[in-house]
């Protein structure tokens, strides 16, 4: 009896002891993977996040432009609270590094994974998915549209942070079928709006790698010299104004220390990391000519900010400087003045461009205007561009009149066209893009442009297939958000991310 007893007990601590380690090893891989951390519920100013539309919509309403840059306070001050909770360094770490608030968010390639599996089961939640890494960096699909971008040492990712991925997930949007099922013809349909706190970025990085290295730690980097009248426009209208027209290099160093009188700064001034062993293939895959591997630093070079705090979203952009106290356009010196100072080192070397509407005077959600009036004499326009990301679209991005740029016949920017030489415009059957105000300023390139304007025609009209959707891009200006043009397609909430992250659901392996 004793013998049995001592069995049992051996027995049980056998059980325990395989229990225990069980239990450590499960805790282990749980803290392995990365935790999304929310935005916090009160920003670096004090405001609340998100902030009611109410006092946003006041603030755009004592919008003041001046050289077509934001100059009210709120709005800028604003812009820099989510900048700094966006850059706060988390306690999360991938890589045995730490990462900041908006590392630590979804890609859609993590929703899209988790939506595949929910096909099969589905009980399963978004918070189940387990992830070991930052995301893949891919050529933004800016820098693959229009006819003179067609790749970019830049590369990307779009991030959703916990809320925007859960609408998206519970929703189904990244679902072609689930998307066209909404379309009715003839009429405007609308996927269902984010929620307030809602926040989608798109950061882009620059892979420090053997094809920029000029010597052993040091990298060669272009640098925003901002647009002056030395370049002539009609060389922008016809190339751009893309990073190889800039002749404005930079020398990065990874063991060295700034010196900027030589134009000489250290790695710690950007935000970066050390690209994984899939990210460093992935760039190998994804730019011509690219050379990449696991060690290498990425750095920022800018980052698209919009937050679902009212129906247009706010807009912010933001991108590395070399002067951040006193940038060049779309920044301006009023904009750095009100940086917080609990940026650190390397949060503190970006600037900043926004857009919270279109054209000032602000104009309505509905039945707006781009044209000069009696009421509005003088209307002008707001500029909020990424230098990384939009200055090298030529003319021939925006020309709506180019069939070939609407490869579903659908209507398109056709109807764009249409609608604005019939109504606002009255310009007649010649490209949107030259003409913005009657009488007013021409909006035609990249460094014309505002981050609401574009982002508020991401639409899908009911075409086949995914490869049959287009984006359709435009130029600074108004656009009223019952325009006839919506008609028989999806609205999406001003999100191209959805547009460009669709899978099937009815057959994955399309």
């Amino acid at each position: 009896m004793k013998n049995y007893c001592m069995y049992a007990i051996i027995a049980l601590m056998l059980f325990a002891c395989k229990t225990e380690k069980k239990e450590k090893e499960k805790k282990k891989i749980q803290t392995f993977g990365i935790t999304t951390i929310p935005m916090p519920n009160t920003l670096v100013s004090g405001q609340s996040f998100p902030t009611d539309s109410t006092t946003i919509n006041t603030w755009v309403s004592e919008s003041k432009i001046v050289n077509n840059l934001e100059t009210n306070t709120d709005i800028i001050t604003h812009g820099w609270d989510i900048w700094n909770a966006l850059t706060e360094e988390t306690d999360e770490k991938n890589n045995g590094q730490p990462l900041r608030r908006f590392e630590t968010w979804y890609t859609p390639q993590d929703i899209q994974k988790s939506l595949r599996a929910k096909t099969s089961n589905t009980g399963l939640r978004l918070s189940s998915l387990e992830r070991f890494d930052t995301g893949n960096l891919e050529i933004p699909h800016q820098n693959q549209h229009g006819l003179k971008v067609k790749s970019s040492d830049v590369v990307g990712f779009v991030k959703c942070d916990p809320t925007s991925a859960q609408h998206i997930y519970n929703n189904e949007l990244y679902f072609f079928e689930v998307l066209k099922s909404m379309i009715e013809p003839g009429k405007i349909a609308n996927i269902p709006a984010f929620p307030a706190s809602s926040v989608l970025i798109k950061p882009v990085f620059y892979p420090l790698t053997k094809t920029d290295s000029l010597s052993p730690n040091t990298y060669s980097l272009p640098a925003w010299p901002g647009y002056h009248d030395q370049v002539p426009m009609d060389s922008i209208i016809k190339n751009g104004f893309g990073s190889n027209y800039w002749n404005n290099d930079i020398t990065i160093t990874t063991t060295g220390e700034t010196d900027k009188e030589k134009k000489v700064f250290s790695i710690n001034d950007f935000i970066h990391f050390k690209l994984s062993k899939t990210q460093a293939a992935n760039i190998i895959n994804v730019i011509d000519n690219g050379q990449a591997k696991e060690g290498d630093y990425a750095v920022l070079v800018g980052m698209h900010v919009n937050t679902r705090e009212n129906r247009r979203w706010t807009w912010q952009t933001f991108w590395w400087s070399e002067n951040p106290n006193s940038p060049q356009s779309p920044s301006s010196s009023t904009i750095a003045e009100l940086k917080p100072t609990t940026l650190d080192r390397a949060s503190k070397h970006y600037s900043m461009a926004l857009a919270y509407n279109m054209i000032s005077p602000a104009q309505p959600y509905y039945e707006g205007s781009n044209s000069i009036t009696e009421e509005e004499p003088k209307k002008e326009s707001i500029y909020a561009y990424n230098p990384y990301l939009e200055a090298g679209f030529n003319a021939d991005t925006f020309d709506v009149s180019a069939s070939s740029q609407n490869p579903n016949n659908s209507g398109g920017n056709d109807s764009i066209r249409k609608y604005y030489s019939e109504g606002y415009q009255k310009v007649g059957a010649i490209r949107l893009s030259e003409k913005l105000y009657e009488g007013g300023k021409l909006n035609r390139v990249g460094i014309e442009t505002n981050c609401m304007s574009c982002h508020g025609q991401a639409r899908l009209y009911d075409v086949k297939s995914i490869k049959d959707s287009y984006q359709y891009y435009i130029t600074d200006q108004y656009f009223d958000l019952n325009a006839p043009y919506f008609k028989s397609s999806v609205v999406l909430d001003f999100a191209w991310s959805i547009q460009g992250s669709l899978i099937y659901r009815d057959s994955i392996s399309k």
